[in-house]
């Protein structure tokens, strides 16, 4: 009998650690659109759609950094099949009440970082009401490999994601079951893991990203990246600095899916245009 096939619904959240709260979330509203579901002295609830959060914020005394990624399930059954099989794999798996969720399982992934999968996201029943400009999705997280291709057949083969694209020796990007591009980029050469590289929301229209934008100049916050066009993806939009634990958040609209069962995934050089299609092929300043 083939193997049944498993694939997490989406990402659904991610945990960091702070070391000053309350600038976190002062930033994480005021920069990057998202309202406070649910408060305590040492933890934030953070949401953008109706879900209940889609950044959670942890005070810590020792290092600033992340702290969990969570992927949603399909269906509730999958928890039972994704223990399997990651026992079977050696992966030690916990079970766990859920936290303003179903029932989850956590685990390590090869680099050590601690992982999430969950059932039945609580949901708020309304849009939140305190931002400005509402991102429509949380798309994404990039985070730091050691070992690129083990970090690939651990996301791939045996949690089921999808490889979307992949940057030679550099970036694969895996997409879940909502088809969009990618979920999650593991990337080599950008740092000794644990490290989140960033977070990506995802706005409804280009005039949505244009106030974001403008909301970071207006208080002189910093742009890791301006405006750009990614090859992958097809998304347009900027990096922002100025949000504590990551340092980088993306912003960003027309972020493709593959709905293509039979979609190949491309191997793309190490270039200038590999990031961004609207630079130069050369350096014309060579």
């Amino acid at each position: 009998m083939p193997e049944e096939k498993l694939i997490p619904q989406r990402l659904g959240y991610v945990v960091l650690d702070v070391t000053d709260l309350d600038d976190a979330v002062t930033r994480w509203t005021k920069y990057a659109m998202l309202e406070v579901s649910e408060r305590t002295e040492d933890v934030i609830h953070l949401r953008g759609g109706t879900d209940h959060h889609w950044i959670v914020l942890h005070r810590t005394e020792g290092e600033a950094g992340i702290r969990k990624l969570a992927f949603e399930v399909v269906e509730p059954g999958d928890l039972d099949r994704y223990r399997d099989r990651l026992t079977a794999e050696g992966v030690e798996v916990t079970d766990h009440e859920g936290e303003w969720t179903g029932p989850a399982i956590r685990f390590r992934d090869p680099n050590g970082y601690l992982v999430e999968l969950f059932t039945g996201m609580g949901n708020m029943g309304v849009p939140p009401t305190k931002p400005w400009i509402n991102p429509s999705a949380m798309l994404h997280a990039v985070v730091a490999v050691a070992d690129l291709e083990k970090s690939f057949d651990f996301y791939g083969r045996v949690l089921g994601m999808l490889e979307s694209d992949r940057v030679l020796e550099r970036t694969i990007f895996l997409r879940a079951a909502n088809q969009f591009h990618h979920s999650l980029v593991i990337g080599a050469g950008r740092g000794e893991p644990p490290l989140l590289d960033h977070v990506a929301f995802h706005f409804d229209g280009i005039d949505d990203l244009m106030r974001v934008r403008q909301n970071f100049i207006e208080n002189d916050q910093p742009f890791s990246r301006d405006l750009l066009r990614h090859p992958t993806s097809g998304s347009m939009g900027f990096y922002a600095k100025g949000l504590p634990g990551p340092s980088t958040v993306e912003f960003c609209i027309e972020h493709g899916k593959i709905t293509d069962p039979d979609h190949r995934p491309r191997s793309m050089a190490r270039a200038r245009w590999a990031s961004n299609v609207w630079l130069p092929p050369v350096d014309l300043n060579a």
